[in-house]
C-alpha cells in the first residue's frame, strides 16, 4: 500500500487560494500521505496514528483563516509570518468603522478592538460572526460563503432563514449592516402570502434579484413554506439513510453475537436505537456512574475532535430536529457504514471508495469536501486505511481518555 500513497486524491483547491505560500492545505496533505507511508503503519495503526494527531499535527484556528483573508485583501507585503496581530487588529477596526458595522449583533459591553482580537485568536466562532465580518469587511457573497464552508465547515447560506436570505441579498448588492437591518425591521411587519408562488430559491439555484423580489419569497417563506430540495432537508434526508443502514449492520452484528451464544432472539433494524448506536460506534469512550459518556473535555483529542461524540443523545436531538445535521454526523455514519460493508477489500480501494461518496454527500447537503486540515476528518481517512477501520478508531478514543 506504501507505494500508491502518492496517489491519494484530495480537492487541492483551497478558499483565498491566490494568497501567496498558502501553505495549510499542502502541508497537512504532505504530512497525511508522509505518515500513512510509513513502515510501521501497517503494524502499529493505532499508535501511529495516535501520536501524529496528538503530538504532530498542526492545528489550523479561524484566527489563522482570517489573518490569511485579510493579508490578502489589504495587500500586505510583508512576509506572512512576520505580520503582527496589531496590524490585522487596526484594519479590522478601521473597517468596520467605514462601513459603520456594530461590534455585535447582540448587546455586548466589550470593546471592537478586544473582539478583534478573540477573533485572530480564536479556534472557531459562531456563525454570526461570519455574518458580522462579512459587512464589517465588505466581503463578497462569495467571501461569506467560503467562510461559513470551507473555515466553519458548515452549510452554506440557509435560504429558509429570513435573516440569512436577507444578508445574503445585501451581501450580493454590496449593502451595509444598516440595511439589513431595516429589511429585517420590514420582514418583522410583512405579511405572509401564500398566493405569490415565489419560490425563488429552490436547493442550490438562487432568482433573487431586486427588492420586490426579495420580499415577495420572504412573504412565502413567512407561510412556513419548506423547500424539499433545500440543502439542510438533504442533509436530514441523508442523515437518516445512514442512520438506517448503520441500523440494518447493527441488527446484523447482534445477530451473530445470538447465535453465537445459541440464542433464540431475532433481531432487525427497527429494534436498534440511539443508544445502541452509541454503543457501537462510540465504543471506545468509557462510560460514567449514570451511563452517559464522559465528558468530551476529559479526552487529550477534544481540541482536535472539536467537542463532537455521535451519543444517543446528539442523535436523538438531530432527529427530533434540536440540533442541525452537521458535515461531523454524516461522515460518521458514512465511515461506519463503509468500515463495515467494506471491511474485507483493500484499504487503498474502501478509502477511495469513501472519498468520492463523502464527496458527493457533502456536495449534495451544500458542505464543502473533506478536508484534510481538520483533524477529524484526517483522523477518520488515516483509520480507513488500516485493516480494521472501526477497530482503530475506538482505540485512539479510548487511548484519547487514558492519557488525558
Amino acid at each position: 500500500m506504501k507505494n500508491r500513497m502518492k496517489d491519494l486524491d484530495f480537492e487541492q483547491t483551497v478558499a483565498f487560494d491566490s494568497v501567496q505560500d498558502f501553505e495549510f492545505t499542502r502541508k497537512a496533505l504532505q504530512r497525511f500521505r508522509e505518515v500513512v507511508s510509513l513502515e510501521d503503519f501497517e503494524d502499529e495503526d493505532a499508535e501511529v496514528i495516535f501520536r501524529y494527531l496528538y503530538k504532530e499535527m498542526e492545528l489550523v484556528s479561524f484566527g489563522d483563516f482570517l489573518k490569511r483573508y485579510i493579508y490578502e485583501r489589504a495587500g500586505l507585503e510583508e512576509p506572512y509570518a512576520e505580520v503582527p496581530n496589531e496590524v490585522y487588529r487596526e484594519i479590522v477596526v478601521d473597517s468596520f468603522r467605514e462601513t459603520f458595522t456594530p461590534k455585535s449583533m447582540t448587546p455586548t459591553t466589550a470593546k471592537l478592538p478586544a473582539l478583534i482580537n478573540n477573533w485572530l485568536n480564536q479556534a472557531s466562532v459562531k456563525r454570526e460572526t461570519i455574518f458580522l465580518l462579512g459587512f464589517g469587511l465588505r466581503m463578497t457573497v462569495e467571501d461569506v460563503s467560503d467562510f461559513l464552508t470551507s473555515v466553519l465547515r458548515e452549510q452554506d447560506f440557509d435560504f429558509q432563514n429570513p435573516d440569512e436570505v436577507i444578508f445574503w441579498y445585501c451581501y450580493s448588492k454590496q449593502l451595509g449592516y444598516h440595511q439589513a437591518e431595516l429589511y429585517q425591521e420590514k420582514y418583522a411587519k410583512l405579511k405572509e402570502n401564500s398566493q405569490i408562488q415565489a419560490k425563488r430559491v429552490v436547493g442550490n439555484n438562487i432568482s433573487i434579484e431586486n427588492e420586490k423580489e426579495l420580499f415577495e419569497y420572504l412573504a412565502y417563506l413567512k407561510t412556513g413554506w419548506e423547500d424539499p430540495l433545500s440543502e439542510k432537508s438533504q442533509a436530514f434526508s441523508e442523515f437518516n439513510r445512514l442512520l438506517n443502514e448503520s441500523k440494518e449492520i447493527i441488527a446484523q452484528m447482534y445477530q451473530k453475537d445470538e447465535e453465537e451464544e445459541r440464542g433464540k432472539k431475532i433481531w432487525t433494524a427497527e429494534q436498534i436505537g440511539p443508544s445502541d448506536i452509541e454503543k457501537v460506534i462510540c465504543s471506545g469512550i468509557p462510560i460514567n456512574e449514570m451511563g452517559n459518556l464522559k465528558k468530551m473535555s476529559a479526552s487529550i483529542l477534544s481540541k482536535h475532535f472539536s467537542q463532537k461524540r455521535f451519543s444517543r443523545q446528539r442523535i436523538t436531538n438531530i432527529l427530533n430536529h434540536k440540533l442541525p445535521v452537521e458535515r461531523f454526523d454524516l461522515i460518521t455514519l458514512e465511515f461506519f457504514v463503509v468500515s463495515q460493508k467494506m471491511q474485507d477489500i483493500d484499504p487503498y480501494e474502501r478509502y477511495q471508495f469513501f472519498v468520492k461518496e463523502i464527496k458527493n454527500l457533502l456536495y449534495k447537503c451544500g458542505m464543502s469536501e473533506l478536508y484534510i486540515v481538520n483533524p477529524y476528518e484526517c483522523f477518520i481517512l488515516m483509520c480507513l486505511l488500516t485493516d480494521c477501520p472501526l477497530a482503530v478508531f475506538s482505540e485512539i478514543w479510548e487511548r484519547s481518555y487514558e492519557e488525558a
